[in-house]
């Protein structure tokens, strides 16, 4: 969950600073959660600055009686103002206000409004207020903001507003803006098995090209009991979906997000997936190892290697081969932390003599600091792959 949520950290802080995405790439190297951090230091910075001067005008609204000030906002006030103030009165005297404004008024100010201070307001107002806002910010094409909101809607709430969203790929949009990731799991299982699949089809829809980086954060984004439930869920909608989604991956370089993904699949969606033949071409399988190694990802890649059958296992312990010294370290520490010996040996007998000898070096420092009982279990694994430890000995 790397290159996805910086995407959209990226995003959520272009929406505050009124520019466009590209103008904030150079952000890119970042971590996400260091930009979320960042973002929300933006938010109190800015709010911090006109704070006085807001806390003074929410004292004359809590003062004045609710006409008047419906009056006011209605008239006077920007929606930066109104959401400004909002900050600094109760959430009765802000629920007085806001049954009277029209749901485009709203909107306008729900883009600015801090979504902490909006959980209590949004349980006062009615279905049909919150849907009739929804709306407009849909007809908008404002994801974003939907997105900070609908992760604290009740659950009845939520379900209709999805079901008044005809687009799956619109559903996607705002999930992805979601700031509440503990609740996307939640959220899923709220909607409809049908809209689920009908989601996971939009990969296999050229004409949605755009959105497919959407969906392929979806999957990052939910715990590992729904990565397996969707996961089992497209490998039943056949092998052009998943052809399409490992494409997708390879396309827009999202490895080191879908290695994850795959590595907590079901063992019989894992064996399909892993013996697909787009998982044995050269360019994809280096892609994988590259960012296996470049995001310390090789324990999620080794439970993937371990449902692959030769032709794909040659492939990975060629393009290992390609790479520096320092990936056999990084493979047998990740051999080490989750007893993934015996793939990590068949991987090794395959690649060329002169790797296997360096491996064999480095192997032979890791198993003089065992036990003897698993020394010699991996000896035996040893000498059953045909990679000895006489030739180190001797040296």
């Amino acid at each position: 969950m790397t290159r996805l949520a910086v995407e959209a950290e990226i995003i959520k802080l272009a929406h505050i600073f009124g520019v466009s995405q590209t103008q904030l790439n150079f952000l890119k190297p970042l971590a996400p959660e260091s930009l979320r951090q960042f973002r929300f230091g933006i938010i109190e910075q800015l709010q911090d600055q006109q704070k006085n001067r807001f806390r003074s005008l929410a004292v004359w609204v809590n003062w004045l009686p609710s006409w008047l000030n419906v009056f006011i906002v209605k008239r006077f006030l920007s929606p930066l103002i109104v959401a400004q103030i909002a900050s600094h009165l109760s959430t009765e005297n802000l629920y007085q206000i806001a049954k009277h404004l029209t749901p485009k008024m709203l909107a306008d100010i729900a883009v600015y409004l801090d979504p902490r201070l909006a959980r209590e307001l949004l349980m006062l107002l009615t279905t049909h207020q919150i849907k009739d806002i929804a709306c407009i910010l849909l007809e908008q094409r404002d994801f974003v903001t939907m997105g900070r909101f609908v992760g604290m809607l009740a659950d009845d709430v939520f379900r209709d507003i999805a079901e008044m969203i005809e687009k799956e790929s619109d559903l996607l949009e705002i999930v992805f803006y979601i700031e509440s990731r503990e609740r996307i799991d939640h959220l899923v299982h709220v909607l409809p098995k049908e809209r689920i699949q009908k989601t996971l089809l939009i990969i296999c829809d050229s004409s949605q090209r755009l959105i497919w980086p959407k969906l392929l954060a979806l999957m990052t984004h939910i715990g590992y009991s729904l990565k397996q439930e969707l996961g089992d869920l497209a490998v039943q909608q056949g092998e052009d979906v998943i052809n399409a989604i490992i494409q997708a991956t390879q396309e827009d370089e999202l490895w080191e997000d879908m290695l994850p993904v795959v590595a907590c699949l079901s063992n019989h969606a894992q064996n399909f997936v892993a013996n697909l033949p787009a998982l044995r071409q050269v360019e994809i399988i280096q892609s994988i190892v590259a960012a296996a190694d470049q995001c310390n990802l090789w324990t999620d890649m080794l439970v993937v290697v371990t449902f692959m059958q030769d032709e794909a296992r040659e492939a990975v312990a060629e393009a290992i081969s390609q790479i520096d010294e320092e990936v056999l370290h990084h493979i047998a520490y990740a051999s080490l932390l989750r007893s993934q010996w015996d793939v990590t040996f068949d991987i090794i007998r395959r690649m060329p003599i002169a790797k296997q000898k360096l491996c064999q070096s480095i192997l032979n420092g890791y198993m003089q600091q065992l036990d003897e009982e698993t020394y010699q279990y991996l000896d035996h694994l040893l000498d059953q792959y045909g990679i000895g430890l006489s030739s180190v000995s001797e040296q």
